[in-house]
């Protein structure tokens, strides 16, 4: 059985799930509510919504195995690992990978993808 969370329905976005889950992995993926942030405060905010989300699918923040980030300026990279590097797992610390790319949306500083075991 697959658990869905945080359905969006279009028209003028596509329709998509922000989080799932089943017996072998649970996924996340979104950008922040709040896009008046800055990088920091919109990546800490993704992070605490992707933990909610893997907690409430029955995994945690130490069981994650992978994480995409991509953000918008690639000179954000800094303060990017500031935040993650604060609320990362210091002993079980995921795959990470970090890239540059437009988002969808221009208010959009990051979005990230987390996949964790159950």
């Amino acid at each position: 059985m697959i658990r869905k969370l945080g359905r969006i329905s279009g028209p003028k976005s596509p329709s998509i799930h922000l989080a799932a889950g089943c017996a072998s992995m649970v996924s996340s993926c979104m950008t922040a509510n709040d896009k008046a942030g800055n990088l920091a405060e919109q990546t800490l905010e993704i992070l605490n919504r992707i933990e909610a989300h893997v907690v409430e699918l029955g995994s945690s923040r130490d069981k994650l195995m992978m994480v995409q980030v991509w953000l918008a300026d690639i000179r954000d990279y800094d303060a990017f690992c500031t935040v993650w590097n604060d609320w990362c797992p210091a002993d079980h610390p995921p795959a990470l990978s970090v890239v540059e790319a437009a988002a969808s949306r221009r208010d959009s500083l990051v979005e990230i993808r987390a996949y964790a075991a159950p």
